[in-house]
């Protein structure tokens, strides 16, 4: 079978796709390690038996909902080609509205970020990648995601970010951060269980927080006051449906100057705020 016949072949099978077309190539790329042009220009190439095995057996998970970043093992973000696996949460485009807001706030006088459940190390890089000179932790307490994380790091050859263990702030000590950012799980069980199938390939722990979906980013929050310096900035993702809790979390806490943020869809995704200590 050649390139040609297989594709129009994969589209047939991924009838419940939208993005069949774009399915069959980037699997197709992967296995037979083109780009998109090569793919173009060798359309008529017959595809050899064990490549043919390999894309058969990708195709057979992708008919099943497994999303086509596992499958090829890599995802985008921040003009950033990640690795990934199914031990991290696949980057969202939303969460890049969150590495924007920081950077905002980043300047000469502000270069210690914490980065809290780093999964991949999508938010800790893309930060890194912009600023140099920015001193920044992602910590995880799954060691597997930490792994790919490091891996991410040497490969992209970013070499100002740490990735350490710690549950939270359980391995943190006396380190102190002008900056702490976090993805946090934050759907309730309800949400998951009514969500789209192909989030159940993905980490559980990484998606749901407890039966509201609020109890990490409400603990985050809390314990955060004791890992900054005398001031400092926290920055959350959030489902939108928590944008009124979580605002009052904030308040409750001390922190000023509180704004959210719409995402892509314009609804609330990214809540931040200011702690004074010296007050």
């Amino acid at each position: 079978m050649n390139i040609l016949k297989w594709l129009s072949y994969a589209e047939k099978k991924l009838v419940n796709s939208t993005t069949s077309k774009l399915d069959s190539e980037l699997l197709l790329c992967f296995v037979l390690k083109y780009s998109k042009k090569e793919l173009l220009y060798n359309k008529t190439k017959i595809i050899k038996k064990n490549d043919l095995f390999i894309l058969n057996d990708l195709l057979d998970r992708r008919i099943l909902n497994e999303p086509i970043a596992y499958l090829i093992q890599k995802k985008e973000f921040w003009s950033l080609s990640f690795f990934v696996s199914s031990c991290v949460l696949i980057p969202r485009p939303d969460t890049e509205i969150l590495v924007e807001q920081v950077l905002l706030k980043i300047s000469s006088k502000t270069n210690t970020i914490l980065d809290l459940g780093t999964g991949c190390g999508a938010i800790a890089l893309a930060l890194a990648s912009k600023n140099s000179k920015c001193k920044i932790i992602g910590v995880d307490n799954n060691l597997s995601a930490l792994e790919v994380a490091r891996y991410n790091s040497k490969m992209l050859n970013i070499q100002n970010v740490n990735f350490i263990y710690s549950n939270w702030f359980s391995n943190l000590y006396l380190k102190k951060f002008h900056i702490i950012v976090c993805n946090p799980p934050y759907l309730s069980q309800k949400d998951f269980n009514n969500s789209f199938s192909n989030l159940f390939f993905e980490p559980y722990s990484a998606l749901v927080a407890g039966k509201d979906g609020i109890e990490c980013i409400q603990y985050i929050i809390k314990n955060s006051v004791h890992y900054f310096f005398s001031t400092g900035w926290l920055y959350i993702e959030h489902c939108y449906k928590q944008t009124k809790i979580v605002r009052k979390l904030f308040r409750n806490n001390f922190f000023i100057k509180i704004s959210s943020i719409k995402d892509y869809s314009n609804l609330n995704r990214v809540t931040y705020g200011f702690l004074n200590i010296k007050i």
